[in-house]
């Protein structure tokens, strides 16, 4: 039973978790040639605080792609 961590920064939507999910599981499954409802995904979200970029709180170095994501977002996108 492959498991697969994923670690990513919080505040993608439901919508593009669901479909990471789905890709990275159907991925998995075609490379190891294993049927895909034995593949398990586990997604972490990082708060933008807890994830650091050369020494910097994502919330600072990526500012303008963390605000651009929350209104996506917040639009329903």
């Amino acid at each position: 039973m492959p498991l697969i961590r994923i670690e990513i920064l919080e505040g993608r939507s439901l919508e593009v978790r669901r479909e990471l999910h789905d890709r990275v599981g159907r991925l998995v499954a075609e490379v190891l040639d294993a049927p895909l409802d034995t593949v398990r995904t586990y997604i972490t979200e990082i708060p933008v605080e807890g994830w650091g970029i050369g020494g910097v709180p994502a919330s600072i170095a990526r500012r303008a792609v963390i605000e651009a994501r929350r209104r996506a977002v917040e639009a329903g996108g």
